[in-house]
């Protein structure tokens, strides 16, 4: 297994507005069956996220829910892309974080173009 896909979960809504715990709860649920669907298993941890806002310094936790995965599971990156592209709409974010590799590429929600 020579790739590593890492979704990172926020627990703010709005940018800045905390999520509720449920809200939280049912996206890192929802992230893990998705990932052990798709690549047999994964691996979640907690850490801190942040970046800079029209407001600032914007730092919240987050759940970071990752799999490593074969060239095969790689293939299926587009649908951890839709997922992210979902709950990104559903959270009201400006963009996703999704970690490939050793790279982080940012998903638009659902129906923002890219």
């Amino acid at each position: 297994m020579n790739h590593k896909i890492g979704l990172i979960i926020p627990s703010t809504i709005n940018v800045n507005e905390a999520a509720s715990p449920e809200t939280v709860k049912k996206w890192v649920t929802c992230a893990k069956v998705q990932f052990a669907e798709l690549f047999g298993g994964f691996t979640s941890h907690n850490a801190v996220g942040g970046c800079m806002s029209a407001q600032g310094l914007v730092e919240e936790p987050v759940t970071v829910v990752a799999s490593f995965t074969d060239d095969h599971g790689l293939s299926k990156l587009g649908q951890v892309k839709a997922f992210a592209a979902k709950m990104g709409r559903a959270l009201s974010q400006e963009a996703v974080a999704l970690e490939v590799d050793h790279g982080l590429q940012f998903v638009p929600p659902l129906g923002v173009a890219a």
